[in-house]
């Protein structure tokens, strides 16, 4: 059945569920009463509730055969459960025999995943993948970045946004935060949906979400957004401070998660010129390569001392290689920069990473265009230096400056003809 066939007939079936309980002494579940809620729909999947008696269960049952004798729809007994608890077994036994539907036990599954309260375990998912599958994952997320079992990099630190050094990857711990904040926040506003309406009746009843205290049966999420609450409150000293605030965070349609991530998410201290290098027209692998060596986390053999292998750079083999000597202070890499110099008419000499990129974030002699070519030039000599180095030690290729110095100039052009396919 497609989804609009099925809403329309769930639409006419839960009609009638309204009539037949207001005529009757129907008896709501205790949970759903104040609410009146009777059933809940998900997909093609629908939910019944009522009190664990006889009367209420028979008046269901009707409501089911009169559909079924209208629309011809029978309800597979097969693939239907009846969940129940705190019921004696006499007036059990006679509920499961007027529905003809197999007991199930708690905590309800729905679509393999126990709707439970309390938080759930990994075996809880485990029978959803296929063990080849989670190897897979694994493997995946192992060799995220890095392609390898060591991270040069912090995970913590990769998470900051790209101002502060980071790759503007979200930490997920704090993005769960503000999301969890945009429904407390909900609750205080007393949104529109059936969510919001059933907690404040059932857990709230009547209190105010900032003074309202958890109780210890209280589900997880209750308890968690109960936590968040706090830590919220601490934070502003009193609550009408703390809902001054986060009405800063809303607009029209709601809390802006964003906002709340940002508030939340750990921080540094911003260091605007590293955002330099991550730039629209800059190709990222020339910004990665960049973002390693500003952070010191390039492997140059000066950081790989501990393999006890050679520690000669790898184009002049004079001196121990470290990032700012294989960059700018070998005469390899000098040749290299004079050549490019040259060619963009740059007369400043750059001696680090750090001073290469402030310089190249203040210096706006030149045309927009002149700009862009020196920032992308820059950083492809970088990248294209750091991949030659690759070369000669993995590859055992010779250094080879003035093809190095023809790579580049090649590489410049076809980014620029890309950038400005109709000219400047």
């Amino acid at each position: 059945m497609s989804p609009a066939l099925f809403l329309l007939c769930m639409e006419f079936f839960l009609r009638m569920i309204k009539r037949k309980i207001s005529n009757s002494k129907f008896n709501f579940h205790p949970k759903c009463e104040k609410l009146k809620i009777t059933h809940l729909l998900f997909a093609d999947d629908l939910m019944l509730f009522s009190r664990g008696e006889l009367p209420s269960i028979h008046i269901l049952m009707e409501c089911l055969q009169e559909f079924r004798n209208i629309f011809g729809l029978v309800v597979n007994t097969s693939k239907s459960s009846i969940f129940t608890t705190g019921i004696v077994d006499n007036e059990l036994v006679g509920i499961l025999a007027r529905t003809e539907f197999t007991r199930g036990e708690m905590p309800v599954r729905y679509l393999g995943i126990p709707l439970a309260a309390q938080r759930l375990l990994i075996t809880d998912y485990s029978p959803l993948v296929d063990p080849a599958v989670v190897d897979k994952i694994h493997r995946l997320c192992r060799n995220f970045l890095w392609n390898s079992k060591r991270a040069p990099v912090a995970w913590k630190e990769v998470c900051h946004p790209k101002k502060e050094g980071g790759l503007g990857i979200r930490h997920i711990q704090s993005w769960n935060v503000a999301l969890l904040t945009r429904v407390l926040w909900n609750i205080h506003c007393k949104a529109d949906t059936l969510w919001v309406k059933w907690v404040n009746e059932v857990y709230l009843r009547s209190a105010l979400v900032w003074d309202w205290q958890p109780k210890n049966g209280d589900s997880l999420l209750i308890r968690r957004l109960a936590d968040i609450r706090d830590k919220i409150i601490m934070a502003f000293g009193i609550s009408e401070a703390a809902v001054q605030y986060m009405a800063d965070w809303s607009n029209a349609k709601g809390l802006e998660t964003s906002k709340a991530y940002e508030y939340f998410r750990p921080k540094l201290i911003r260091q605007l010129w590293k955002a330099a290098i991550w730039k629209a027209f800059i190709p990222s692998k020339y910004s990665f390569i960049l973002w390693l060596g500003l952070r010191g986390r390039l492997a140059a053999r000066d950081r790989l001392a501990f393999l006890q292998e050679e520690h000669s750079c790898s184009f002049c083999i004079n001196t121990i290689e470290s990032a700012s000597h294989l960059f700018f202070a070998c005469p390899f890499s000098a040749h290299v920069w004079t050549d490019i110099r040259q060619w963009l008419d740059i007369s400043r000499r750059m001696s680090t990473l750090p001073s290469a990129v402030k310089w190249l974030k203040k210096e706006k002699t030149g045309s927009f265009v002149q700009n862009k070519v020196r920032a992308i030039t820059s950083a492809c000599t970088i990248y294209s230096l750091w991949r030659h180095r690759n070369e000669v030690i993995f590859e055992g290729k010779a250094p080879n400056s003035e093809a190095l110095v023809i790579c580049i100039k090649i590489t410049v052009y076809r980014l620029i003809l890309a950038l400005f396919p109709h000219g400047f």
